[in-house]
Order: C-alpha cells, then structure tokens, then sequence
C-alpha cells in the first residue's frame, strides 16, 4: 500500500495566504496517485498548524506536527486534496500499548458556510471531514460538535498515501457533487471554506488530540 519515493521540489509560487487555489485540469486527468505529473502544475499552499483548541478532555499535551503542504486539483466532476507533511515514524497499527496512529484530514462546512464553527461544527451547522488513517482507513464523517463525527453512509471518498524521505504524502479524492446525506457538495462553489488537520500517532494523537488550523482557509476553484 505505501511506497518511499523522494521529496520533489515544487517551484511554482505558494498560493495567497489561507488559500489553497485549486488548479482546473482536463476532465479525465488522473490525479489519484501522489506523485501524478500533474502535482507539478498545481499551487502549493503552506498551511501553519498548532494543537486543537482544548475543548475536549482527550486533548492534553502538544501536537507535534507545525505545518503541512496542501494541493488541489479538479479534473471534471472530481477534487483530488493532496497533503504531505513531515513525520519521522510512520504509525501504521494500533496496538494495546498505547500506540496510535498517524493520519490526516480536511474539514468542509455542509453549508458551505465560513460562519459555521471550524471546531467540528455545531448542532446547527455540522461538517463533512475527509479522514485518513495510516492504519489504512479513509472516511467521510460528519460531526455537530466536539466528540460527535460519525461515518457517512458514503463509500466515494477515496485515498492514496506514500512515504517520503521526510513524512507522508496522501492524496484523498471525491466527486464535488454527492447526495445530501453523503457530505458537503462543492459543486458550482466559486470558493468553499476548507480546515486541515494532522495526527502523529508517535505522539499519541488521537481523536480531539491533533494539530489543526484555528480558522477556515479558502478552497477556491
């Protein structure tokens, strides 16, 4: 499932700050893989992170993981999210002494509302996360609150992950259009509020305990 490949070092201009400009390719361009051609041509955005607000009691120390790099590309009706970070131990088992694993997410608002809490959501505005785990489960969640993300009767959510030299790659992929009850639909967004999220499981990160960004960023098409 995963594969070492190298770093590659990406030139092109970092996106404006607190947003990830998508990069519009041909309907049919495949961009599932994380090392794609076409990750080459997308802007890089550096998304700054720091430990969840402490608004649950399993958050308790500091996360470890400051900042991870974020791509998008649309190709057709499909967004493909690619995210790679730094991380020395690859987690990829939970195991009974107290071993966790490492993972990665984005949040929407299901309202598409950048009024809606960046915090999970709330009982009123919920969110859709997009969550990949090392241990090799990708899900689509949605959650009113802290403590309350439960899975989606939804099976399109899909993800690819590589180890690097320094970290992880992961790349997740979804259509922009689904059902109501199947997450937030971005179809025909100009621009769509987006949060990410980063748990390293060498650290015992796990559920409300990650590094995250405080406020929406901008996903725009």
């Amino acid at each position: 499932m995963f594969s070492r490949r190298p770093e590659r070092t990406h030139r092109r201009r970092p996106a404006a700050s607190k947003t990830l400009q998508v990069f519009t390719a041909a309907a049919g361009v495949d961009a599932r893989s994380t090392d794609a051609a076409i990750w080459e041509k997308a802007p890089v955005a550096q998304v700054a992170l720091q430990t969840a607000f402490p608004g649950h009691p399993s958050i308790v120390g500091t996360a470890l993981n400051e900042q991870l790099t974020a791509q998008a590309v649309r190709a057709g009706n499909v967004l493909y999210v690619r995210l790679r970070w730094n991380d020395k131990t690859a987690n990829t088992k939970v195991s009974d002494n107290n071993r966790f694993v490492d993972g990665v997410a984005v949040q929407f608002p299901v309202n598409g509302k950048a009024s809606t809490v960046p915090f999970m959501g709330d009982p009123k505005a919920p969110v859709n996360v997009w969550h990949w785990r090392a241990d090799g489960r990708t899900e689509s969640l949605v959650a009113h609150g802290f403590g309350s993300a439960t899975r989606l009767p939804f099976d399109g959510l899909k993800s690819a992950a590589a180890r690097t030299d320094s970290g992880w790659a992961v790349v997740l992929t979804r259509t922009l259009k689904v059902k109501a009850d199947e997450g937030a639909s971005l179809l025909g967004k100009g621009s769509v509020p987006i949060a990410f999220a980063a748990w390293d499981g060498d650290n015992q990160e796990r559920d409300g305990f990650k590094a995250v960004t405080m406020e929406w960023w901008q996903l725009r098409f």
